[in-house]
């Protein structure tokens, strides 16, 4: 039976997965929407079949190393219109067999090094799967924060518009009054366009936000029901994870991509020996038993017994080179997968190595901006108070607001930067902290 895409789709996630979903959004909604997008993305089912297709070659060459017993019933009719031929040569023969027809006794491991070849290239595909399933779950969770960022600066253009408009009308009444010129009501005008010029944009990347986020989820899962990102997440987007202490560089080893290049350059090592063994002889085997007779009423009689045993040794002489062909093209093939694997190793050192001096400018930045906004927001605080005495006039109280949202805005950025750079760390280990959620078929190999 042809398993559906439905059948691929992941029950539960990686315990690090889950952490990290949690800290995002407590209340679990995060993880059901991702869930969801994970069903539906068509990259993420292609992946799994991929892998069902390759449990399956492996089973088709993993089983030539067995015989196949068959059984047969045949049934030989030959006469002749001339008499004297059809009683010299007619014949009315029936045979049932059962035996073993054209085994291969691997005594130079050619079948065996196939089947080797067939199982590591099934676990590449199970690790090339969960890579791909990780690298789509950290792309969903990062369109999901983009999202909310986008969101959130919208509100922001929002609060200054409505500032900026406020502004405008105190400007208004004070022409009015002729304590301000026309053009000091026109620059006010113009500031008011270009905060609503501002919020247009803002809303326009937020809806391009929530379109790639649907997209990407494979439009399965209502993104409006997902929550916020919890500020305790944001909070905890500067913190160093304990886990990335000291992290052993060995620990790269076990990525995923890591893992899937080693077992395609154990595939193509078993390839090698497969095109070896073709110069050696190969040895067959057919055999059966049963009866025969001349009719089929008379198939059990005493004496109808009847039985097979026919041996085959081919050794290669003259094949064009073809023999040596497929050899030079199993050694080309092995060099390559040498190179993919060494390239995909200095890949993930490199990725690291960008990941973290990134994470450095990114807590910087965080830091400055923190400072900004603690500030903005003291001088908002004090001169709330001052209106609220009458010291102070309230148009500063909106160029307060105005610059406490601008210098908020400029705060959120940082903050989702260094939760971004947390997803990019989390990406690039992707693999070197992971427990597989559910079991995998037996290969005779852990993977």
């Amino acid at each position: 039976m042809v398993a559906t895409p439905a059948a691929v789709v992941p029950a539960t996630l990686y315990a690090d997965e889950e952490t990290l979903l949690a800290e995002l959004a407590p209340d679990g909604q995060l993880r059901r929407q991702v869930l969801l997008a994970l069903g539906f993305n068509r990259d993420f089912q292609l992946a799994g079949l991929r892998v069902l297709e390759a449990r399956a070659l492996y089973g088709v060459s993993d089983a030539d190393r067995s015989p196949t017993l068959n059984v047969g019933l045949e049934r030989d009719r030959q006469h002749f219109d001339n008499a004297a031929a059809d009683e010299r040569y007619g014949q009315d023969l029936s045979v049932t067999s059962l035996g073993v027809s054209d085994f291969e006794l691997d005594f130079f491991g050619r079948v065996k090094n196939l089947s080797e070849a067939a199982r590591h290239d099934y676990l590449a595909t199970t690790l090339g799967q969960q890579a791909a399933r990780r690298t789509l779950l950290i792309e969903i969770v990062r369109a999901y924060l983009l999202e909310q960022q986008a969101g959130a600066r919208q509100a922001d253009a929002r609060r200054i518009a409505e500032a900026r408009q406020g502004l405008l009308r105190m400007a208004q009444e004070q022409q009015r009054e002729g304590a301000l010129s026309a053009d000091d009501v026109a620059l006010s005008r113009g500031e008011v366009l270009r905060a609503q010029r501002q919020l247009q944009a803002a809303i326009a990347e937020h809806s391009r936000a929530a379109q790639a986020l649907a997209l990407l989820s494979g439009y399965g899962a209502d993104w409006t029901a997902a929550p916020p990102v919890s500020d305790a997440a944001l909070a905890l987007a500067p913190s160093t994870p304990g886990w990335l202490v000291d992290l052993p560089s060995q620990r790269l080893l076990e990525r995923f991509d890591v893992r899937q290049s080693e077992e395609s350059l154990k595939a193509a090592n078993a390839n090698v020996g497969a095109a070896r063994a073709a110069f050696f002889p190969a040895i067959r085997l057919s055999t059966g038993i049963g009866v025969a007779s001349d009719s089929l009423g008379h198939l059990l009689n005493a004496g109808s017994g009847a039985w097979l045993f026919s041996p085959q040794v081919t050794l290669p002489l003259l094949d064009g080179g073809r023999s040596q062909a497929n050899l030079d093209l199993a050694e080309v093939r092995r060099q390559i997968a040498v190179a993919n694997y060494q390239k995909t190793v200095q890949a993930a050192f490199r990725e690291v190595a960008d990941v973290l001096t990134r994470r450095q400018q990114v807590l910087e930045r965080l830091h400055s901006e923190t400072d900004l906004h603690d500030l903005a927001q003291e001088q908002a605080r004090r001169l709330s108070f001052a209106v609220a005495a009458g010291g102070a006039d309230r148009g500063l109280l909106l160029t307060s607001t105005i610059r406490l949202a601008q210098a908020e805005l400029a705060w959120r950025q940082s903050r989702y930067d260094a939760l971004f750079n947390c997803l990019d760390i989390y990406r690039v280990l992707s693999g070197t902290d992971a427990a597989a959620p559910q079991s995998h078929p037996d290969t005779g190999a852990s993977s």
